[in-house]
């Protein structure tokens, strides 16, 4: 099989991708790379993948621009939940502004060269990719209950990691439904102060966590009521910081008052801004961790502990990720990631697929003895690449694991929502 780049459009206003359109390869990544493996395609050409690397929250936080531009995403039926995500223009301006000193080679890969997909550079973590709003819709309706007051508290206390996440939008569902029980039903249950909520995210590009997975997080939080003491304090604070400026921070809030937040507008990035996100996070014990590279250094570097003295971490009781299952030469190392992540009992209850708006407390107890949350959400076949989910769930089953279909779109493309279990 050759390599292939898919056709990438920067243009649309929605992102949105229902499909790759594969076209040959026009041009990949070359000459050495420090910290990179190794991997081939199935003839044979080498395919470097870049080790992975925790990037601290501070470093992402240094390379947000001044402004956001963002816009309202709905998720399918039946959820209809609103979140908001960083427009993907606004993005790219912000790489082409930063210059050619302060772009990699696999930066440059889809700046000056845009494509869906350049392997072993860019992985397609720009866009935001149809199975990404399946899973999310899936775990809102399905898993915990939208419907429910309580659907943000069976979030909480939770170690919860999206694979490949790019846009990362499964991951903002569930922490927008965490924030507003912070805000709001958190104050009903005082003897939950103490439990810590670990979000990890991963994506292969650096870039990608930088310019949308960072920025969806914190514009999911300024839309939530965490964040409703920052607003009204900041409503007349940013006219001193220039006209445009404060024009943007207008649209902000204008936008926060047209559908509860959900509506498209700017948000001016001040230090009060970021200040007042990490300060709520702290308060609230919602720890973010994110990380860049392949998988198949993740594994190690996801359970090692933080420090040599103290022990590994503590497992995951989510585990999501969605579209990384399109190409055969890293399905490898994506499931040697995937059973490190989910193969150990929850230590904390989960709610499980089949839970619904009228579950009661004493079944949610009950689902601590179950195993951990693995969803993987995938088309059935990737045309072009040779990927897709008969060779998942058979080097699955290879690998002593279950899997079962918890949800199924048959029209057009077909797509679907897979749980595994080991």
């Amino acid at each position: 099989m050759s390599a292939f780049t898919f056709t990438f459009d920067f243009d649309f206003e929605d992102d949105l991708d229902e499909s790759f359109d594969a076209v040959p390869l026009q041009q990949t990544a070359t000459g050495p790379s420090a910290g990179s493996d190794k991997r081939s395609t199935s003839k044979g050409e080498p395919v470097r993948e870049l080790s992975a690397e925790e990037i601290p929250l501070s470093s992402l936080i240094s390379t947000l621009p001044e402004a956001l531009s963002y816009s309202p995403v709905t998720l399918p039926a039946p959820s209809g939940h609103k979140l908001v995500r960083r427009d993907l223009f606004d993005a790219r301006f912000q790489l082409l502004a930063q210059g050619d000193d302060r772009r990699d080679e696999r930066t440059a890969a889809f700046v000056d060269a845009p494509a869906d997909l350049v392997p072993g550079a860019y992985e397609g973590g720009l866009k935001t990719w149809e199975c990404a709003l399946d899973l999310a819709a899936y775990l809102d309706h399905d898993v915990l209950g939208g419907c429910d007051p309580a659907a943000g508290r069976r979030v909480r206390g939770l170690r919860v990691i999206e694979l490949g996440c790019g846009t990362a939008v499964p991951t903002l569902l569930l922490l927008d439904r965490l924030f507003a029980h912070l805000a709001f039903g958190a104050r009903a249950r005082p003897e939950q102060e103490e439990t810590e909520t670990d979000v990890h995210l991963q994506d292969y590009n650096r870039s990608v966590l930088e310019l949308v997975t960072f920025p969806n997080i914190l514009l999911t939080w300024y839309m939530s009521p965490l964040s409703a003491s920052y607003r009204a304090s900041s409503s007349d604070s940013d006219d001193d910081d220039g006209e445009e400026r404060g024009e943007a921070a207008a649209r902000g809030r204008a936008a926060h008052a047209d559908g509860h937040g959900r509506g498209p507008g700017g948000l001016t990035v001040t230090p009060g801004l970021l200040s007042a996100f990490t300060a709520s996070l702290d308060a609230h014990k919602v720890r973010l961790r994110f990380f860049a590279g392949g998988w198949a250094s993740l594994r190690e570097l996801l359970l090692a502990p933080r420090r040599t003295v103290t022990p590994p971490p503590p497992p995951y009781d989510i585990v999501l990720a969605s579209e990384t299952i399109y190409r055969t030469e890293t399905l490898d190392p994506f499931l040697g990631v995937l059973r490190a992540a989910a193969a150990r009992a929850p230590h904390k209850p989960v709610a499980d697929a089949e839970v619904r708006c009228d579950q009661g407390e004493e079944e949610e107890e009950e689902l601590a003895t179950r195993p951990p949350l693995c969803l993987v959400a995938a088309k059935v076949l990737y045309f072009g690449v040779g990927g897709g989910v008969h060779g998942f769930v058979r080097a699955v089953e290879e690998d002593n694991g279950t899997v079962r279909t918890v949800w199924e779109h048959r029209e057009g493309v077909r797509r679907m929502i897979m749980r595994i279990k080991w």
